[in-house]
């Protein structure tokens, strides 16, 4: 072999290594660069107790080298809004999403309005609609309650009284229970009026469970009728529809009596025996 062709080859060889180089180098470089490349990041702006609930005067947003950015960290003052710290967090350091309670674990009193307070009422299947009502809904609250006279100390039953109390109420919590957690439901956009899907129930969805309790959100006057009918009378509610819009104002309702009711003015005498029996397992309920 010739020298010249040696020499060709070699600087083929030459080249060759030093593209390999060059591309080793640039690559590395990109690499750092892009590990340098400055991110907004989410760090405290003071120091942060445990259980403390965030608003956007709590962080502020920085930029740090990529490297530096941890796993989780936010990036908007949006994402930390009215949620609940898990852990301090010390003036500095980057917000993760991880520092926060899970929103299971935050309880009912951030799902009530301002101007409202959560007041529990005792139903059972019957009285909450066959147990069909859901966290979300909205209710109107029904007392009936008999009416009569004091003789000679013994009261004696005169009649019954039955009217709504309240209107469009929001249901908090059933039994300790306060996210819907029942499986998919159909839209009302997705689906006709009486039409198939309204009364198909999903595979996955459980059977409704025993409601003792409903949660819902009442101003303070009307936490106190509800308190006060509660005591002297027996409660119910009825499920108001997804189509309805809420009236601003509630509807105005009289009073109904037994002898509307039947149409009739004899005297109608309230009921003495239990409404229904429950059976469970070897143990007898009286419903009344």
């Amino acid at each position: 072999m010739s020298k010249s062709k040696l020499v060709l080859i070699s600087l083929g060889v030459a080249l060759f290594a030093l593209l390999l180089v060059y591309s080793y180098i640039y690559k590395k470089e990109k690499e750092l660069l892009s590990l340098a490349t400055p991110i907004k990041v989410l760090m405290a702006a003071k120091d942060i107790p445990e259980g403390s609930l965030l608003d956007e005067s709590a962080v502020e947003t920085v930029e740090i080298p990529k490297k530096f950015v941890q796993p989780g960290a936010l990036t908007r003052p949006v994402e930390v809004l009215d949620r609940i710290a898990a852990v301090p967090m010390l003036k500095g350091a980057q917000v993760l999403d991880s520092l926060f309670r899970p929103a299971a674990e935050e309880g009912v009193a951030r799902k009530i309005p301002a101007d409202k307070r959560a007041y529990s009422i005792a139903v059972n299947d019957v009285t909450a609609v066959a147990g069909l009502v859901r966290p979300g809904d909205f209710v109107d609250v029904l007392v009936t309650v008999q009416t009569g006279s004091v003789q000679q100390g013994q009261a004696v039953p005169e009649g019954s009284i039955a009217r709504i109390l309240l209107q469009n109420i929001l249901v908090l919590a059933v039994n300790q229970r306060s996210t819907a957690g029942a499986g998919p439901r159909v839209a009302p956009s997705q689906q006709a009026v009486g039409g198939l899907a309204s009364s198909v129930t999903p595979e996955n969805q459980k059977s409704p469970t025993t409601v003792r309790t409903l949660t819902l959100s009442l101003s303070p006057d009307e936490a106190q009728k509800t308190a006060l009918a509660q005591e002297i009378g027996s409660l119910s509610v009825s499920l108001r529809s997804s189509w309805q819009k809420p009236e601003q104002q509630p509807l105005p309702l009289a009073n109904v009596t037994a002898q509307q009711v039947l149409g009739t003015e004899k005297p109608v005498l309230p009921r003495t025996r239990p409404v229904w029996t429950e059976f469970r397992g070897s143990e007898e309920i009286q419903m009344r």
